[in-house]
């Protein structure tokens, strides 16, 4: 027999981390059937039995709010898995188990993950599990996810629990006045309504029924019978709480889960104040949280950008040109391969391809800060910290974790949009997060840093970030208050303690990152160096070109090298550069590198001559501010849903890139002319 198992928790639970523990590497990733929440199914190791472990998105309720929380419901009440696996932040203990209450409700087999106990008991807190499975009907187990201890014992609990077709026994969570209410109105339905929500377990409909779940209201809108001895319901339960019933039944289901935690903990040592809790204070300071952030930032940039760069640039391009291309000519050469064969292995080939690789250090130390920014829980705080200024510009901090997914690359940015739920915002955030610069676009700036701002490269590339999020908030306000109009949702953000990162996290995060980038580059960069170096060695009439202006390319690049004059980068070599920077944003250095690879000198010397240092920034802010590569398009087209808004966000990255930049080059070229 095959096992479904479902596992559930609130984000930042640990969730993602148990997922991996329980299957290893057997993985499946897909989307949801008709959304495109991504979908994780894997093979439960260590057991007898065949079993699946399905990772539903991290959910607070089963409201209906968000495309998450839809996709995870519709999951647990139309597939019925045989088992849930509730994990359970231990650390925030109360605000996990009040998705607990509901999920007992769909009276499914369950087991509760205490997760994150190592931390628990630091702070002198102990949990009793026993305690706890006499409580709340369902067995608990310690576990820790991160360091992987109590995994073991969870897959055994399960294989002993799979079987068990129910609870031991629903707990007492509401009053006994209101349970006889529930009972009722549940009679009521079985004999009124007899095939209303069959599927639905009987306590859950009740409650959803009473509470006017969304979902269900969209099922029962037309019985005016049923909404009226709803509305009958509703009354006695406020006549009864004294509060209206969405407040009562949150309010009786806290005092279960406070009664219930009060009985099965107890304190171990005297509790002082938590060193996390001292250095939270400083990090969350209203004062000092953003100097801090800003300065995390300058110094990451450095390092990477400066420091790395300096060490690692000039011995890879000497790796590249007076090694690794010296020694392909001169192999080719003894075999005797034609001109044109060794020329496009050379010049097309690894100039195109090594222009990318050189920056690949830097990436992978940039991409190292930012896992530990995230993996350590800093981030959910920088997010919280955001929602202060976000909120005068049409956004909250939960739109700042689409934006730092962004940093790495756009199309998961532009993805997580998807978690926000409130549409105004999740369309807004999607059409914002492009403007926040991705790892691809790094090498063009550390390229023009390195040319034209050598003792400025940090500063250099700093500014962009600063004039990205510059952009994002006058594009969120300006946009909120005209395309995007809608009134600002309220939104939950789970702040995960503060923890040292895992190494095996952050290899894997940097790993999954770089080799995307190195993957593009073998693969996108490598057939467009191909192409382009045909382009630009065959002129219209497919005979050799003797200068690359001769060449199809040079013709087609100053039929629109106009556009860009006013910009400062009128010539054909950037225009092309930017047109096929489209495919991929790495393909903008590669792009030059094959077409200035006939100028004597090297690469930056070339480069030196095409462009000035105003015209090199105005050159990166375009860069930085218009419609992403051919993948992050798709990606924004398929998250806003539509093709109006779709063509108005294109139409507005590009105007708006292009706006700045005349800015800058006009009014920068007058005052350093």
């Amino acid at each position: 027999m095959k096992y479904k198992i479902a596992l559930v928790g609130n984000p930042n639970s640990g969730k993602t981390t148990l997922f991996n523990c329980l299957t290893g590497s057997n993985l499946y990733v897909g989307n949801w059937p008709g959304v495109t929440v991504e979908k994780k199914e894997g093979d439960l190791r260590g057991t007898s039995s065949d079993m699946t472990l399905v990772d539903l998105p991290g959910i607070y309720s089963l409201a209906p709010y968000s495309m998450d929380e839809i996709v995870s419901r519709n999951f647990l009440l139309d597939e019925r898995p045989d088992l849930i696996i509730n994990i359970i932040d231990a650390s925030n203990i109360e605000r996990n188990l009040y998705l607990s209450t509901q999920l007992m409700e769909l009276n499914c087999p369950m087991i509760g993950a205490l997760n994150m106990m190592d931390v628990v008991k630091k702070t002198g807190v102990e949990i009793d599990v026993r305690e706890m499975e006499k409580i709340f009907g369902y067995p608990f187990i310690e576990i820790s996810a991160q360091k992987e201890t109590g995994i073991d014992e969870l897959i055994k609990l399960v294989e002993k629990t799979v079987d068990i077709k129910r609870l031991k026994e629903f707990p007492q969570i509401f009053p006994p006045e209101i349970m006889a209410l529930f009972n009722e109105f549940d009679g009521l339905i079985q004999n009124k309504y007899p095939e209303l929500l069959p599927d639905y377990p009987r306590l859950f409909r009740v409650i959803k029924l009473i509470e006017k779940d969304e979902e269900v209201l969209l099922k029962i809108a037309k019985n005016v019978e049923l909404l009226a001895d709803i509305d009958m319901v509703r009354k006695k339960i406020e006549v009864l709480s004294k509060h209206d019933v969405d407040s009562a039944i949150a309010d009786y289901r806290y005092r279960f889960i406070t009664d219930g935690i009060s009985m099965a903990t107890k304190k171990t040592k005297d509790q002082s104040i938590p060193f996390q809790e001292r250095l939270d204070r400083v990090l969350m300071n209203r004062y000092a949280a953003l100097p801090i952030f800003f300065f995390f930032m300058f110094v990451i940039y450095y390092v990477s950008i400066t420091l790395v760069g300096e060490i690692t640039i000039g011995g890879i391009e000497w790796f590249i040109n007076d090694v690794l291309m010296v020694t392909v000519a001169a192999g080719l050469g003894s075999l005797g391969a034609a001109d044109w064969i060794i020329a496009l292995i050379n010049d097309g080939i690894i100039t195109g391809v090594g222009a990318v690789l050189t920056f690949v250090p830097q990436l992978v130390v940039l991409f190292i800060f930012i896992s530990i920014l995230e993996d350590s829980g800093y981030m959910a705080r920088v997010a919280f910290i955001m929602d202060r200024i976000f909120r005068h510009f049409g956004l909250s901090g939960k739109s700042f974790i689409p934006m730092v997914v962004g940093l790495g690359c756009s199309v998961p940015g532009v993805m997580a949009t998807r978690t926000l739920e409130n549409e105004r915002e999740r369309k807004l955030t999607a059409v914002l997060t492009p403007f926040i610069s991705c790892g691809a676009k790094m090498p063009i700036y550390v390229l023009m840093a390195s040319v034209f701002f050598v003792e400025y490269q940090t500063l250099l590339v700093f500014s962009l970030y600063l004039v990205s999020l510059t952009v994002v908030f006058a594009s969120g306000f300006v946009l909120s208050k005209t395309w995007f109009k809608g009134a600002d949702s309220g939104y939950l953000l789970e702040i995960p303690p503060l923890r040292l990162p895992k190494l095996k996290n952050t290899a894997t995060q940097v790993w999954q990152r770089t080799k995307e980038f190195i993957v593009r580059a073998g693969t996108i960069i490598f057939a467009a160096s191909v192409v382009l170096w045909f382009l630009q060695s065959f002129t219209p009439g497919l005979q050799m070109a003797q200068t690359p202006d001769e060449s199809i390319l040079a013709v087609f690049g100053k039929i629109i090298a106009p556009i860009f004059i006013p910009l400062g980068f009128g010539n054909w070599v950037a225009s092309v550069a930017l047109l096929t920077g489209i495919a991929a944003k790495e393909m903008i250095i590669s792009t030059m590198s094959v077409l200035l690879s006939g100028q004597e000198g090297s690469f930056t010397d070339a480069v030196s001559l095409i462009f000035t240092p105003v015209s090199a920034y105005s050159f990166v802010i375009f860069v930085l501010l218009a419609s992403p590569c051919m993948a992050a398009i798709a990606t924004m087209k398929k998250e806003l849903g539509n093709w109006r808004d779709f063509l108005f966000a294109l139409a507005y990255q590009i105007g708006l890139a292009y706006t700045i930049a005349l800015i800058v080059y006009q009014v920068g070229s007058r005052i350093f002319s």
